[in-house]
């Protein structure tokens, strides 16, 4: 498989941890979000929104959206990560779900425009209120993660693979300040410990 991705990406770190998780093999191929390299002709065959990460499986099929590519291959997979009781099962996809309306908006996007020179007159006009909600997103994990070990409970799964990648570098930017959230630390650095732990900046996986 190949992952059309940017490495500082969560979304796309998100497909490296699962793979990691699984044992799989990916080999990454890097574009330049900053520089419009996602908007070539070739890019956009395989994702017309023009958005990374992609997945290209091994017949050419191409998946975006990273929740999507989770959710793809833990069921191709058989993986526990994704539980067969179908509350559990509804409840990490509640997270799921959660992360891309009410955490990555608000915790992902001011990173990326704190460090990457992207601010505008807009975004500066938006940030205050981002970083409110972004708060109040982080609340209810650290109030969560207060009585259980996971975000669903005692085992890992798709829940903290989705809300690991730009939690833990909420701080990037300035922004927000993890001291703030004890058990969110304590959940980081339990999924850090885990054998088959990655970091963000590390390109390949075997």
């Amino acid at each position: 498989m190949i992952l059309h991705d940017f490495l500082p990406s969560g979304n796309g770190y998100k497909i490296r941890l699962l793979c990691a998780c699984l044992g799989l093999k990916v080999t990454l191929k890097q574009y330049d979000i900053t520089k419009g390299e996602t908007h070539t002709e070739s890019f956009l065959a395989m994702n017309p929104n023009g958005k990374i990460p992609v997945l290209e499986l091994d017949d050419g099929e191409c998946l975006s959206e990273s929740n999507a590519v989770l959710l793809y291959l833990a069921e191709q997979h058989q993986s526990a990560l994704l539980p067969n009781n179908a509350m559990l099962r509804a409840k990490v996809y509640k997270w799921l779900f959660w992360e891309q309306y009410s955490h990555e908006p608000n915790i992902a996007s001011p990173r990326f425009w704190l460090t990457h020179n992207a601010m505008t007159e807009l975004k500066k006009h938006m940030l205050p209120d981002r970083i409110e909600q972004g708060r109040a997103a982080l609340k209810q994990m650290e109030d969560t993660l207060a009585t259980q070990t996971y975000l669903v409970g005692d085992s890992i799964t798709l829940a903290d693979i989705c809300l690991f990648p730009y939690t833990h570098v909420a701080e990037e930017g300035g922004a927000y300040q993890l001291s703030d959230y004890p058990n969110i630390q304590r959940w980081i650095k339990d999924i850090e410990a885990l054998d088959w732990f990655i970091p963000i900046n590390q390109a390949h996986i075997i």
